[in-house]
């Protein structure tokens, strides 16, 4: 078994700690989150010219001639040690959304979709969680109903559309066979421009973190569809949705892993500069000893996330994997930034020491793409329990 990354790894690694460093210098990050505003389109845009949507994306369309997720992975780890936030703003469509596009959309969804999120022109959106489905996100109740024409009329409410309202696209879930087994009833769409659609009322939700992701509650009123909106089959949407949460599950662990990193690092720095009781704090035992177990967890996580990624890479799927990969690093990111802004103290209660974004970022890891609770139960089956 090697553990050493490849040189194409490391070299991914590289440029992006570079680009971090000279694009996403940490006063604007902080500005970001504090301000609650989306960082601009053109730094998105100069990872597209790096090639950094193309991990999981089809050569014809300038990915790769295979997917590459132990490459993207990498790129994650040390793109979330600057944002956890604006992470999961690339990858959603990155890792998540253009890749089920390019899996189980028409040659036409695929030409208008994949150039522009390759060239990180746009954002894209998912619209699954409703108010009475969460965690059960197969029991969802938006409807789409068929018409004489083959035009479909959608209807209901979703919760936490992040970047919906400046997405390029919105894929959507809705029921469209309420007499079937829920997973069997569902149907994927896609929706252009769902910002502007007047059919769709766009209700902003405050959130504690993540201030550069605006989520937001969208209602649906008698949207009109084309029948080429729907994404795979109809009544087989569920598969969408499935092979999604995984890749967000497995991406959710790196960016963990990163994000954790990045606080070890930073808190440390602090703790060797700050001098009490005659020595610097870091040589008292009892902070030394934080820090070593917050390694550790930061170094069992990372090892589960690249297992999960070398598993998708060999078969093409990682479903007890990405739940391992999910919790270990999700709760490895609660538990760093929980003690980091307890190490730093009166510090790092302050706005400027960056633990207050990263306390307020860390619990939603724990919480979105699927509970802790929920993951837990995935790997109980795996088990055979």
């Amino acid at each position: 078994m090697d553990f050493d990354p490849s040189p194409e790894q490391r070299a991914i690694a590289e440029t992006t700690r570079r680009f971090v460093e000279k694009e996403m210098p940490r006063h604007k990050v902080l500005q970001w989150a504090r301000d609650k505003v989306e960082p601009p389109q053109e730094l998105f845009m100069k990872l597209g010219a790096l090639g950094y949507y193309g991990f999981l994306l089809p050569e014809a369309y300038s990915g790769l001639e295979k997917p590459d997720p132990m490459g993207m992975l990498a790129f994650v780890e040390q793109f979330a040690r600057a944002s956890s936030a604006i992470t999961t703003a690339w990858g959603r469509a990155a890792v998540i959304l253009a890749p089920l596009v390019a899996r189980f959309g028409t040659q036409a969804q695929k030409d208008l979709v994949l150039p522009r999120v390759m060239r990180g022109e746009v954002f894209m959106a998912l619209g699954l969680t409703e108010p009475g489905s969460g965690s059960d996100a197969a029991s969802l109740r938006t409807t789409a109903v068929r018409r004489d024409d083959g035009h479909w009329v959608i209807n209901g409410e979703k919760l936490y559309c992040s970047q919906v309202k400046s997405a390029g696209f919105l894929i959507l879930a809705a029921r469209t066979d309420p007499q079937a087994v829920k997973q069997e009833g569902i149907t994927t769409f896609l929706i252009p421009d769902p910002g502007s659609d007047p059919a769709i009322k766009l209700t902003r939700i405050e959130t504690m973190g993540l201030g550069p992701v605006p989520t937001f509650a969208a209602h649906f009123d008698e949207l009109v569809l084309p029948p080429d909106a729907v994404i795979g089959q109809v009544n087989k949407g569920w598969q969408c949705v499935l092979g999604g949460l995984d890749n967000e599950r497995l991406y959710h662990g790196a960016i963990g892993v990163g994000a954790s990193q990045a606080i070890i690092d930073e808190v440390s720095a602090y703790l060797k500069q700050r001098v009490q009781f005659g020595k610097p704090l870091s040589k008292l035992q009892s902070v030394r000893h934080k820090i070593v177990d917050m390694q550790l967890r930061v170094e069992a996580a990372r090892l589960l996330v690249y297992r999960g990624g070398s598993v998708l890479e060999k078969t093409g799927a990682c479903h007890n994997e990405a739940s391992f990969a999910k919790v270990a690093g999700a709760e490895c990111y609660m538990h760093c930034a929980t003690t980091g802004l307890h190490l730093l103290g009166g510090y790092g209660y302050t706005v400027d020491s960056g633990m207050p974004m990263h306390f307020q970022d860390a619990k939603l890891f724990e919480i979105g793409g699927g509970a802790m609770e929920v993951q837990r139960d995935i790997i109980a089956r795996g088990l055979g329990l």
